[in-house]
């Protein structure tokens, strides 16, 4: 959507496509469109500016909030400027000068990919134990002769608690093993993109999602 001077378009994911989105904010730039947010819904908004050559990077950190200035400055003393950054810990930043952005070996791009994976897998339990709690006191004394609307937002917050980390972590295991060579092109951010499907990875994602969304509404709807 485009609105004035200002372009809104939908995230295809920082997690999941860093090498395909980065890759995407240069050619915005090239075109005259410089991000300048990255909203908590998971939307980019673009501002106009002066048509511009660079290349962009998403960068995920997994230090300490207190080391995050540190952190900045490194990439800065290597040429890169800061333009986002997402819940201090995707960073974005771009170069209009020659500086190519690789990580110095496979291994360390690894262990990029273990950090955020396991970053991802903690953020998505913070409410899995009291769903579960829940869904195991109601079972236990058996209260589940309850309205249609009740029954159906209690549903829908057991399935954000219990079902949505376990689907996440099958998510992600589907991604590991799709894109398992992604390690061995950590200096070839350009055949990572290549190599992703994006509309092939949602029609994954939403079979993997309703096939949860049945077993949940197994879970509670039937007793």
């Amino acid at each position: 959507m485009i609105w004035k001077n200002t372009k809104i378009k939908l995230s295809k994911g920082l997690a999941f496509y860093a090498e395909k989105e980065s890759i995407y904010f240069s050619k915005e730039a090239s075109k005259g469109w410089q991000l300048k947010k990255i909203s908590p819904l998971g939307f980019y908004v673009f501002k106009k500016a002066a048509e511009e050559e660079s290349t962009w990077v998403i960068d995920f950190y997994s230090g300490k909030k207190e080391d995050i200035n540190e952190y900045v400055e490194f990439y800065k003393d290597s040429g890169w400027s800061l333009v986002e950054n997402y819940r201090n810990r995707y960073f974005v930043f771009k170069s209009t000068g020659n500086h190519v952005f690789n990580y110095t070996d496979r291994q360390t791009y690894k262990e990029r990919l273990k950090n955020e994976t396991v970053w991802m897998l903690l953020q998505s339990l913070w409410a899995f134990f009291p769903s579960l709690a829940i869904y195991l006191m109601l079972f236990y004394f058996n209260h589940f002769d309850m309205g249609l609307w009740l029954k159906a937002i209690i549903s829908g917050i057991l399935f954000l608690g219990i079902i949505f980390p376990v689907m996440l972590a099958v998510l992600l295991l589907y991604f590991k093993m799709i894109y398992r060579k992604r390690p061995e092109l950590y200096n070839n951010p350009k055949a990572i993109d290549r190599s992703q499907k994006f509309g092939r990875d949602m029609v994954i994602a939403m079979i993997i999602g309703a096939l949860f969304g049945f077993v949940s509404s197994m879970l509670f709807f039937n007793q």
